[in-house]
């Protein structure tokens, strides 16, 4: 169980109604990981959403022939990772690698789902969060591999 006031301060879950939080609070876990260890795989069944709370972790993408390509990093307290426990097939899109010593809060898709179907709007609330921060990582990921592209490109 993690605690009540922390999901209430982190920005993809602040204002949401108490019963949810409490509801989010009780079935969620923190978990300390070291460097290198994957918080999530690209193409496993996504069943938990992971907010990270402290470190920096790697976005990784696998393409066939190629290894991990990093796709971009972030250290942002309260980054929403696993975002594809809110849209089907439910495979996660990309891998995450802690960069260094790591807390992150696992959100079981499952009670994300029942307190959502509970309140809609609970529902809304959290997808306008989500998109915004996807388009936000979409634009840092389109501008790393344009800034590669160019330093290639003069070489």
């Amino acid at each position: 169980m993690a605690p009540l006031d922390l999901l209430a301060r982190l920005d993809f879950l602040e204002g949401l109604p108490e019963w949810a939080l409490m509801r989010l609070a009780a079935a969620s876990t923190e978990h300390s990981l070291g460097a290198n260890t994957f918080v999530l795989h690209q193409h496993d069944k996504a069943e938990s959403l992971y907010i990270l709370l402290e470190g920096e972790v790697q976005i990784l993408l696998r393409f066939e022939g190629i290894d991990d390509l990093l796709v971009g990093a972030t250290h942002q307290h309260g980054a929403v990772l696993g975002w594809s426990v809110f849209r089907i097939p439910h495979r996660y899109t990309a891998s995450v690698r802690c960069d260094g010593p790591v807390r992150v809060l696992e959100v079981p898709a499952t009670v994300l789902t029942e307190v959502i179907e509970a309140d809609p709007r609970v529902g809304l609330l959290l997808l306008r969060r989500l998109a915004t921060a996807v388009a936000s990582r979409l634009e840092r990921t389109r501008d790393l591999l344009a800034d590669r592209t160019e330093g290639s490109s003069r070489s």
